[in-house]
């Protein structure tokens, strides 16, 4: 599985496209966005969320089942191949290392977990099953850096020996409002 500008679910390979079953944990804003691309790379099986309206909604806009517990909905879909985790970052390690274990393929949201511990265990438990663990970074299909990679590519800086960036976002209030942000 690679990604690509357009998603993270694009370019799975023409031998596989649509014949992946997906899963999301986390029906926010980026579990929504997962949904849509998941659509063009293979089928949304299963949606879970500990609010049963948000998994609800989007189960129901994509043709998934609905879950409040993760661990119910791996056991009730064995044919998931991959679980696309976007829940609060707090939760990012536990419920990886859960769909691991469960033998399934891991798209995580970043960061990856909030320790180092955390996410040596996540490596640990996707090598011990055998099986992937992605970590979404989309920045570096953004803009400005993709603008700054085609620069380096030509060979138009030179020769790179170092490289420091700095990205800043800009979040309102209303962003931390009635939400996980901001918090473990």
């Amino acid at each position: 599985m690679s990604i690509s500008s357009s998603g993270i679910y694009n370019n799975i390979g023409e031998n596989t496209r649509k014949s992946l079953n997906f899963a999301i944990v986390g029906c926010g804003q980026i579990g929504a966005r997962h949904a849509l691309h998941i659509q063009n790379s293979g089928t949304l099986v299963a949606v879970c969320d500990i609010l049963s309206e948000r998994s609800g909604e989007l189960g129901e806009k994509y043709g998934a089942l609905s879950y409040t517990n993760l661990e119910e909905m791996i056991a009730a879909h064995p044919e998931i191949d991959v679980l696309a985790v976007c829940t609060p970052n707090g939760l990012h390690a536990q419920h990886s290392i859960l769909a691991l274990k469960a033998g399934l393929h891991v798209i995580c949201e970043k960061p990856m977990a909030l320790s180092v511990r955390d996410c040596e265990q996540m490596i640990r438990a996707a090598e011990d099953a055998g099986k992937n663990l992605f970590i979404v970074k989309q920045n570096r299909f953004n803009p400005p850096v993709a603008a700054v990679k085609k620069l380096a590519d030509q060979g138009k800086l030179g020769k790179i020996f170092s490289l420091q960036a700095n990205c800043f976002w800009n979040r309102g209030p209303s962003y931390y409002e009635n939400s996980w942000r901001g918090s473990k």
